[in-house]
């Protein structure tokens, strides 16, 4: 469609890579807002490239199908809001505080509406694309779960905690704090809000990982 794509007035040929970098995230911002409000199905190209201000073909040039712009839009929020996590993450306190403190950030996000609706949308998709809702959800729980394996990292590295495998123990320990409180935000069986319970939750699963971690001498101390 001509005259239609937001370009500085009286210059031809190919767009910078300033250019051509802020274009890619008009369209992933205005595809974050269509697919989460109006979920996959009811969101196509053509309102996509509409509300970005892009012709069809520049939007296809970048995201060859409905599907890898959906998993572009997702992936790119899951980064944006976990980078921005990750200058929160604690450097002061003992390992307890410091793995609390992860743990709420996150699971603070996640219970956030557009988190708990981006995540209904995924896996409303999940029959028709399973690769598509196991490569997001892949993303989302690996990105989670290297921000706990940071602190976990930091606490061996301090003496505080005894961990052979970080990847695994940063798994589970993601699985305990986080997984189960928003699998029930997302079916509707609670409210989507970090409340007094939810912190409970936190301090409870940190506790019983931690007496599991500690240093053997300091294990042998415990009553």
């Amino acid at each position: 469609m001509p005259g239609k794509e937001h370009t500085r007035p009286g210059r031809m040929g190919r767009p910078s890579i300033a250019e051509a970098a802020t274009l890619s995230e008009r369209i992933l911002e205005e595809a974050v807002r269509l697919f989460f409000d109006q979920g996959f199905r009811a969101t196509s190209v053509d309102m996509v490239a509409d509300a970005a201000g892009v012709t069809k073909r520049t939007l296809y040039a970048r995201y060859r199908s409905k599907a890898v712009l959906f998993e572009a839009a997702v992936s790119a929020t899951i980064d944006m809001r976990l980078d921005a996590l990750a200058l929160l993450m604690p450097a002061e306190g003992d390992i307890r505080s410091r793995l609390v403190s992860v743990c709420t950030l996150l699971l603070d996000w996640l219970l956030m509406d557009r988190s708990v609706g981006m995540y209904r949308v995924v896996s409303a998709e999940s029959r028709q694309f399973p690769a598509l809702a196991r490569n997001i959800h892949s993303h989302g729980a690996r990105r989670a779960a290297g921000l706990i394996g940071d602190a976990l990292q930091e606490g061996v590295r301090k003496g505080e905690i005894e961990i052979d495998d970080i990847g695994f123990a940063a798994d589970y320990l993601t699985a305990a704090v986080i997984q189960y409180p928003f699998q029930q935000a997302v079916l509707g069986l609670v409210a989507a809000r970090l409340d007094d319970a939810t912190r409970h939750h936190i301090d409870q699963a940190v506790e019983l990982f931690l007496a599991g971690t500690l240093p053997r001498g300091r294990r042998a101390e415990q009553p």
